[in-house]
């Protein structure tokens, strides 16, 4: 009876693990979308967009969907729906549809606004462009690029190289350097050449560099980019976008 009481206590207790733990290895399985933005699990694979991204948000006191879903290719499809997916409708924005969006984000400043982050062609020292998706008018939504520098570079024996531009105090800006060519690191310096922002020298990828910086007053900037050490040289590319319409 002992044996027996301990063997149907101890399935009792998987049996309540089992129920409260989780299925953290669990995944969620793809949702499909249609060129029309329909939702739909039976599509073929070579008709079909994976949803990739949904936001709720609230324009003129009706709720609204934003979703995004991506082709096989890397091209992407915008969208609007009422909630469930219910009279959806594509964003016809061919500036950003046929590259690839590295994330979206809603604007910190602006309930029905969204900042996207595109890369600006293929391969990896591409320029990257934050946009702007402003849907506080559904029915005509508005997209504004947020570029504040884009410029290739190239790093010489001679040390580092210098780049500038103008901000304005509050505003929250990204500033992204990529180079296949050698390990960096980037430098932030304020209109009167304090330094206010600098990459760590312990990054895991010395190759891609990013800095996210609220800027503290109006005038230039100046961005230091530097190699990993006296032998680096190369090609780069610098983006600096704001991150709020």
């Amino acid at each position: 009876m002992k044996g027996r009481s301990l063997f149907s206590l101890t399935i009792n207790i998987i049996a309540i693990l089992a129920t409260s733990i989780p299925a953290v290895f669990a995944q969620p399985s793809p949702r499909y979308i249609d060129k029309n933005c329909h939702l739909n699990q039976e599509l073929p694979q070579i008709e079909r967009f994976t949803l990739f991204y949904r936001s709720d948000f609230t324009a003129n006191g009706q709720n609204y969907w934003f979703y995004t879903a991506r082709y096989q290719d890397g091209g992407v499809l915008l969208c609007i729906s009422k909630p469930n997916f219910n009279q959806p409708k594509p964003l016809n924005e061919q500036k950003i549809a046929a590259n690839f969006i590295d994330k979206i984000v809603r604007d910190p400043n602006n309930k029905t606004a969204f900042i996207i982050a595109v890369r600006e062609g293929n391969g990896f020292e591409t320029p990257v462009t934050n946009y702007g998706l402003d849907l506080s008018n559904v029915d005509r939504p508005k997209l504004t690029s947020l570029s504040i520098l884009q410029q290739r570079g190239t790093l010489k024996d001679r040390g580092p190289s210098e780049h500038t531009f103008q901000g304005r105090a509050g505003q929250s800006i990204t500033i992204d350097l990529k180079s296949r060519a050698f390990d960096h690191n980037i430098t932030l310096f304020d209109t009167s050449g304090k330094k206010i922002a600098q990459t760590p020298g312990n990054s895991q990828n010395l190759r891609e560099s990013q800095l996210i910086v609220k800027l503290p007053s109006n005038g230039t900037y100046k961005i230091i980019v530097k190699g990993g050490d006296r032998t680096s040289k190369g090609t780069y590319t610098l983006s600096v976008n704001s991150n709020q319409l």
